[in-house]
């Protein structure tokens, strides 16, 4: 039998908890929106919507594989494909050596800007476990290939072996760090922070609708 003392100090817990959680999803919604300078950024959708999505991710996070996978087609459909919201993707590599995905996807992005989204779906497809060195400059020349036969491959190479994309990388982790991001993925629409659970598309399909709504 658990003693009531016991049992009135674990709901004490939970009701500080909840209330630690409230505390902290109102000081985000209270926070100014951020203003992103999203020139350079891979970017979906009809340059006339007046909602802006923007997803801080990582190639070797798992979770932003799932989202990926499970969230963004959904998003994709509901709102890029109807021209309601513009969606752009922005690095955040902080997972060991995901920053050579981070080069290819910028210099696949600079060859050939349609590509791009092809190629960061494949990577995410191709995604190993977290702490492997899964993420190689054979496999990310292997994925454009397949994504496009234009794409050239030897300077795709160099510019992963060389990081010849850190200034835009750098760039992106200053975006991340005016949005004040802790992880990844994390969703931004119009600059304000979406703090619902992070695979619940009905929670950000909500966020969004607000904020569409707000925009009229």
């Amino acid at each position: 039998m658990i003693p009531v003392a016991i049992v009135v100090l674990l709901g004490l817990i939970f009701v500080l908890n909840k209330q630690g959680e409230q505390i902290k999803q109102d000081e985000v919604l209270n926070r100014p929106a951020v203003q992103f300078d999203l020139t350079g950024q891979p970017t979906l959708g009809s340059t006339e919507a007046k909602v802006s999505i923007v997803e801080f991710g990582d190639y070797k996070c798992p979770a932003c594989k799932d989202w990926e996978a499970t969230v963004f087609p959904q998003l994709k459909k509901d709102f890029i494909d109807t021209g309601k919201v513009q969606f752009s993707f922005i690095n955040y590599p902080f997972i060991g050596n995901s920053y050579l995905a981070s080069n290819a996807v910028e210099e696949v992005f600079r060859q050939k800007p349609e590509a791009f989204w092809p190629y960061h779906e494949a990577i995410y497809h191709a995604q190993g476990n977290e702490s492997d060195n899964w993420v190689t400059t054979p496999l990310l020349v292997d994925l454009a290939k397949q994504v496009s036969p234009e794409i050239d491959v030897a300077k795709l190479e160099d510019a992963i072996e060389k990081q010849a994309h850190k200034d835009a990388i750098a760039q992106d982790l200053k975006l991340k760090d005016l949005a004040k991001v802790s992880g990844t993925p994390s969703v931004y629409v119009n600059g304000k922070e979406f703090t619902g659970q992070w695979n619940s598309y009905s929670e950000l399909k909500a966020f969004i609708e607000n904020a569409l709504n707000e925009a009229k």
